[in-house]
């Protein structure tokens, strides 16, 4: 959407509560990364039907939300700089663990190369990691139904972005926030950037698909976009249809967010196991990632929760 990397729009996780995560918050405040509060100013719309759509005033449900200026990527990007280039290998997935001698077969440009650790620290999703790397020697089963039991947080979802030079909605004194139970679209808001710059290159409104993967698959992405757009119709008028860009993704596609089991979703946020065991090989082998967060899992702040644990862990 923009070369700017403070103009940028996340299609990922985007909402940051400062009030409930303190490492997050302290995190952004260290590398100078600002916050911006949610827009919520103006009427809720409710589609109950697509003869029945209702508004309504009164507290947002993203009240007290954030967002980070510039988008999540600028929250990695900060961290990547803090690393030495030669410590990082993109495009190397790792295939193959051997528990016994740390052995780390990963492949780059279709060469395999193989490293070794002293210790190894997981921080993916553990359904990915099981779909991803063999381990040898085997993990036991107990470990093996633990990380099939543990869901990866809004993997099987989709989003939506709908582009547009003005905000039109504003002007309707609307938030942008919508609820439907017609669909295509379950849940819209305002995911415009940062409005209390000087300078705002373009407004959005962002969106969740209310269908699931498999239901997805049944329609193509242009009858997808089609109907959301006459959603948008029924909901904001015509003025909605002066959309000058779509961007669209779909996690349910992406094999390193998304695992078979994910395909289905789950319906609440997962409460996830704090009886997990954080570490294999006595300790040579340690979990990280949000899925294994005790207080915080499947947020930006879980990810960071497990990374001190795992910390503790290495420098016990």
């Amino acid at each position: 959407i923009s070369e700017d990397i403070d103009d940028r729009i996340d299609l990922g996780p985007a909402w940051v509560w400062p009030q409930f995560q303190p490492r997050l918050s302290q995190l952004l405040g260290e590398l100078k990364i600002d916050l911006f509060e949610q827009y919520t100013q103006g009427r809720m719309l409710y589609e109950q039907s697509s003869q029945n759509i209702q508004s309504h005033t009164g507290p947002s449900s993203h009240s007290q939300s954030y967002r980070i200026s510039g988008g999540a990527e600028k929250l990695t990007g900060a961290l990547t700089r803090r690393l030495n280039d030669a410590s990082i290998f993109t495009g190397t997935p790792v295939s193959a663990i051997n528990q016994s001698t740390l052995n780390i077969l990963t492949t780059q440009n279709k060469q395999h190369l193989t490293f070794t650790a002293d210790h190894i620290i997981l921080a993916l999703p553990p359904r990915i990691t099981l779909q991803t790397i063999k381990f040898t020697p085997p993990l036991s089963n107990d470990i093996v139904q633990l990380w099939k039991d543990t869901p990866t947080w809004m993997a099987g979802h989709c989003k939506l972005v709908f582009i547009y030079n003005s905000p039109f909605w504003r002007k309707q004194n609307l938030s942008g926030e919508v609820f439907s139970h017609q669909g295509p679209l379950s849940e819209i808001y305002d995911g415009s950037p940062d409005h209390k710059k000087q300078h705002t290159p373009y407004f959005a409104l962002t969106a969740f698909v209310g269908l699931n993967a498999a239901q997805r698959k049944s329609i193509t992405s242009e009858d997808l976009i089609k109907q959301s757009m006459q959603q948008l119709h029924r909901l904001f008028g015509d003025e909605s249809q002066n959309v000058i860009d779509i961007q669209t993704r779909d996690w349910s596609e992406d094999p390193n967010t998304c695992s078979s089991i994910d395909l289905h979703g789950v319906p609440q946020h997962p409460q996830y196991p704090e009886d997990m065991p954080r570490f294999l090989n006595n300790k040579k082998i340690i979990l990280a990632g949000t899925e294994l967060a005790r207080e915080n899992g499947g947020y930006l702040e879980g990810a960071l929760e497990s990374a001190d644990e795992a910390i503790s862990i290495l420098t016990d």
